[in-house]
């Protein structure tokens, strides 16, 4: 039986050009997705705490329907880690964030990974703690697309964006980030649209990229099959 992630999205419309997280064409394995009430940018990145609860319960009806695994899309969404670790029976990794440790062991010492975010002025060591690491063991540099249309688009109900808006505003981001901190060896994308400019970025750079997708399909891999019911069909 195929082996299905279970995407628990914000309420804004997702970003759904090709190659991104939310497309479902996007990986040679199914995704079930399901928009969580009240979650939207805004109140993710304010720290709403009132959501938790419509994330659990839709975790765990994702879980019921039968996922193997579950992520999110979006990278502030680390705080809720461990609530929904807890709250279900199936692998739950919210963020990409998640993946800093492993690209960190990838790197020469006294070099640093790059973090690129939706927003580097409401991003800090909350984040980083709920993603099972902080800035005191890995050293990091940390810079958002704050302030460009793909970051004011993207808080919109309904980001009506093209994917070459969202790969020239995450190009600009990189270069000040390479700029400003050139022992950055490796870069970690916290937003779940900046995997379409992931390739861009590789090009230009040469440094290893990881995002929500590299995410999902590690996810994909290491987790057990499930049937339609919820049980584990691991021999």
């Amino acid at each position: 039986m195929e082996k299905t992630l279970g995407l628990l999205l914000l309420e804004n419309r997702p970003i759904t050009h090709a190659g991104a997280l939310c497309n479902p064409h996007t990986f040679p394995f199914p995704t079930l997705q399901i928009a969580v009430s009240g979650a939207t940018v805004r109140t993710i990145i304010d720290g709403d705490e009132d959501i938790l609860d419509a994330y659990v319960r839709c975790a765990r009806q994702l879980e019921k329907d039968g996922v193997s695994a579950i992520t999110s899309n979006c990278g502030f969404t680390s705080r809720f880690q461990d609530q929904l670790a807890a709250a279900v029976n199936v692998p739950v990794a919210l963020s990409s964030l998640s993946l800093v440790p492993f690209v960190a062991t990838t790197v020469p010492k006294g070099k640093k990974v790059g973090i690129l975010t939706y927003d580097a002025t409401r991003m800090g060591e909350k984040h980083f703690a709920a993603a099972g690491w902080s800035s005191s063991q890995i050293d990091v540099a940390v810079a958002g697309i704050e302030g460009s249309e793909t970051w004011r688009r993207l808080a919109e109900p309904i980001p009506d964006l093209p994917a070459s808006a969202i790969v020239e505003d995450v190009m600009i981001a990189t270069r000040a980030l390479l700029q400003r901190e050139p022992d950055v060896a490796a870069l970690v994308f916290e937003c779940a649209a900046f995997p379409l400019a992931a390739d861009a970025v590789r090009r230009e750079t040469g440094l290893m990229i990881a995002d929500y997708v590299s995410l999902a399909k590690m996810l994909i891999e290491v987790s057990p099959v499930r049937d339609r019911h919820g049980g584990d069909q691991s021999p």
